[in-house]
């Protein structure tokens, strides 16, 4: 079985045979189930007493680091391959293996009585089940015996299940040590080239997956001209409004004021809206040259020239 596999049955395997006593229980005593939690199960749907095995974590175990070197046979990310790639044996790359790793696994003692948490509890510190010193889990799936720390507990409460019983509960915080070998990733594809296509946004959108070169606009931003984008004329104390446009290039745009000056009474937005209420008449049609900005990565700059008139009535 592969990594954490091994540890999980091993473990379940090595709290297995345990069991309380009572005078209605008989010689061999009542047994003691062994499982491992899962988000589906109930108290209140099990025989006690009980034992629930629940992980709790997995993480790099730095005590343990750099006891050995072996040649990889592959490039690492960023490197590059030797002239025959083909032929791991002559990879000058090499990595610290095993990679150690603790495992955390969460035990939880479940009984009706407290008579037998006491009797369990007594059972579970013993030296080949959860000692407080030099424990250990012998892994018979790959001919290991491994290193158990008791990193908390027992840790005794009272509780109630779903159905308002009375529960006693004792808890272990354990550590179990593992190791990842390089034989569980070599097997891993090696990347051999990797091809990477620039395409333009708005024809992407568009559904066309045209390379895009990266000097060339494939959609330059433009604006209407004048003539067809020419803004109505405003009448004083008479509310306005009016929306530059453009195309092409990366939305949203971003307007500027880049020459001339509003009538008095009238604003520009960044998004390319004239609004406002005029409060006094032009001479004559006044000349703008609005710039906008798009969004994309360089931007694209795009001017506009437009004339606006204020009349009296």
């Amino acid at each position: 079985m592969p990594l954490l596999a091994n540890e999980d049955a091993a473990l379940k395997t090595k709290l297995q045979g345990l069991a309380v006593h009572d005078a209605t229980a008989g010689p061999a005593g009542r047994p003691v189930t062994i499982r491992f939690r899962n988000p589906e199960y109930e108290l209140a749907d099990s025989g006690f007493p009980l034992v629930l095995i629940t992980h709790t974590g997995i993480s790099r175990d730095t005590d343990r680091e750099a006891r050995g070197y072996t040649t990889i046979g592959y490039a690492p990310e960023g490197l590059a391959p030797w002239p025959d790639i083909n032929d791991p044996t002559r990879s000058p790359y090499s990595a610290q293996m095993p990679v150690p790793l603790a495992i955390d696994y969460q035990i939880e003692a479940f009984t009706r009585k407290q008579a037998h948490m006491t009797e369990l509890i007594g059972q579970l510190l013993q030296f080949d089940r959860l000692p407080p010193r030099f424990g250990y889990l012998q892994v018979p799936q790959d001919g290991t015996v491994r290193r158990l720390d008791i990193l908390g507990g027992p840790e005794s409460t009272e509780t109630k299940d779903q159905l308002g019983k009375r529960l006693f509960v004792a808890a272990w915080s354990i550590r179990v040590s593992a190791e990842l070998f390089l034989s569980e990733i070599d097997h891993l594809t090696q990347v051999q080239t990797i091809a990477l296509d620039l395409v333009d946004a708005p024809a992407y959108a568009a559904g066309h997956q045209v390379p895009l070169d990266p000097t060339v606009r494939l959609s330059p931003v433009a604006v209407a001209p004048s003539a067809s984008n020419a803004p109505p004329p405003a009448l004083i104390g008479t509310p306005y409004q009016y929306a530059l446009t453009a195309t092409g290039g990366v939305p949203p745009y971003h307007w500027v004021l880049e020459s001339g000056a509003l009538p008095p009474g009238l604003a520009l937005t960044e998004d390319g809206q004239l609004f406002g209420t005029p409060t006094a008449p032009t001479v004559s049609p006044i000349s703008l040259v609005f710039g906008l900005t798009d969004s994309d990565s360089p931007s694209q700059v795009a001017r506009q020239t437009l004339s606006i008139a204020v009349s009296g009535s």
